[in-house]
Formats: C-alpha cells, structure tokens, sequence
C-alpha cells in the first residue's frame, strides 16, 4: 500500500490575512495575487503543491467579508462552496490583530460546513488547521496570545503560528499538510500545470494595476487575457464608469505604461518567453451589480 496522500486543501481567510502570501510561499513562487486591497483573489484559483510523498492542490479562495455588492455575496458563496468540499482546510489569521467579528463569522461558518455535533460535542469532519500569519510582524508575546485566542475560539485540529516572509514554522506546515491529507495518487499532472495560463497572465496584469489606483477604481477592475497568433497578448481591462478609463489608461498611456513595465518580466517567468503586450480599456457599466456581467466575467 502506497504512503502517497493528495488531495484539496481551502484556503480561507477574511480579506488580507495573508492567503496569497502564504500560497506564493509554499510554492516557491509568485502565483497568487497579493496586495493590500481586499477583492484581490476573485474566484476560486487552484495550486498544485507537490511535497515528498503528497500532492496538495491549495485552493485560494476569496476572503470572507461582510458583502456590498453582487460581486461580493458570490465570492462569498464561491469561498464556502471551496470549503465545504475540501479534504482540509486552513484558516488563517494575523498575529498583529484582533479576532474580530470577521474572523468569528468565518469559524462560525467552518462550523457549520465541516463539523457535526456528536454525544454533545462538535467534531470536524475534515482536518482543519488555524495559521496565525504575520508572526514576524508580531512580538513573540503577542503571538503567543493570538494563539491562545484562537484555540478558545474553536476546536482546532492544530494552531500554529508562521511567518510565510522568515518562514518560521513553514517546513512544519509542509509536514503537517502530507500528514493530513488522505492517501491517494496524485491528481494532476505535469500537462494540468500547463493550463489556465492565460489566467494566471490576467492575474500578474490586475495584481501591476491595484498599487497605481485609488479609492473604487481597484473594486471595479477586471483583466482578461486573449492569446494572439505567435508570442502576442491582448489584455482587455474592463472598468465600470467612462470617467474611470482616464485614470487607468493614464495621461498619454502613462498608467499602462508603467504596468507593461512590472508585468513583463513576472510574464517572461510564466510563459517562457518574452511577449509582446498590447491593451483595451473598455467599460462594463456597474458589471458587479449585473448578473449577466458577473456570468460574462466568470462570478457565478
């Protein structure tokens, strides 16, 4: 009998508790968005992890928050959806901050998708792991309290504090994850890593625009990637209002300019290549409060 264990481990988290950080750190890499906007995972992305003995496919889920959009209750209900059919999950929390109304509604949610109650006592069903994040950013004290904070919250099946940029504990989270994980082949293989580039290239595009807007303009951003024949590009960016093109295009394409510029080595490592990258601003009027629109860009 083999020893192997794969398997679909959620990621979850209120808005910037470090998921994408944490994802970009296990796989050696930038593959997932990272910023300070909340909204910068939109939909269920997947992570082939391959460990000694396992293979860990890591759904980054969008954060859990309170909902004021459309956009917002569907991303939402894409996170609970990725949890409730998991082999595992890990929910995060930073070390430097409270636990919060956010953090409670989503253990509370946990609750009622992974756990049942049994001889008055509620067991989860899968293995799920609480990572305080951030603990560099965190004294040792305080970690120390967030900890103890979370284990009363809930009946973790572990608590442990990482650091996904010192990698404290990280080698023991990789441990954790194969231990945990049932036994099974692996599920995907070298040609599934393949796929889904044209996404990932979006993601790299989205992820240069969020530090050059402000206020609303990051919520209402939506890239989509288009090959071209040979090593071309088009890159259509969808923002909600006329008056918004201006402020992503930039005077005389500065904007877009400067985004070519901090895509275009991070797409050279994805693709192999160096591309030519070309860009089409246009407007979906008030997309994340129309269903239809929502659909079109993949929310459902």
């Amino acid at each position: 009998m083999s020893d192997f264990t794969s398997g679909f481990v959620a990621i979850v988290g209120r808005p910037n508790s470090g998921k994408s950080t944490l994802i970009n750190s296990l796989m050696g890499k930038k593959v997932a968005l990272s910023s300070s906007f909340p909204q910068t995972t939109r939909g269920e992305d997947r992570y082939i992890l391959n460990l000694p003995g396992c293979q860990a496919v890591l759904v980054d889920t969008p954060g859990i928050g309170k909902p004021r959009t459309l956009l917002g209750e569907r991303l939402n209900g894409e996170a609970l959806r990725s949890m409730a059919s998991a082999d595992a999950a890990l929910f995060l929390t930073p070390a430097d901050e409270e636990l919060g109304k956010g953090d409670r509604r989503i253990i509370a949610n946990l609750h009622s998708l992974l756990s049942k109650r049994k001889e008055g006592k509620s067991e989860w069903q899968i293995p799920v792991v609480a990572l305080v994040t951030k603990a560099d950013s965190a004294g040792r004290e305080e970690t120390e309290e967030k900890v103890g904070e979370v284990k009363e919250a809930a009946n973790f099946t572990r608590v442990l504090a990482i650091s996904s940029f010192t990698h404290y504990h990280m080698e023991e989270l990789e441990k954790l994850i194969s231990s945990l994980l049932p036994p099974g082949p692996a599920l995907y293989g070298p040609e599934d890593e393949e796929k889904n580039l044209e996404k990932e290239a979006a993601q790299i595009v989205r992820s240069a625009f969020l530090p050059l807007l402000h206020d609303e303009l990051p919520h209402s951003l939506v890239v989509r990637c288009e090959k071209l024949e040979g090593r071309g590009l088009i890159f259509k960016v969808y923002v909600e209002k006329e008056s918004q093109k201006g402020m992503v295009i930039g005077k005389g394409g500065s904007v877009l300019t400067k985004v070519r510029k901090e895509a275009i080595p991070q797409l050279r490592s994805l693709l192999g290549f160096n591309p030519s990258v070309r860009f089409e601003v246009r407007v979906a009027k008030d997309w994340q409060k129309d269903p239809k629109k929502l659909d079109f860009f993949g929310y459902y």
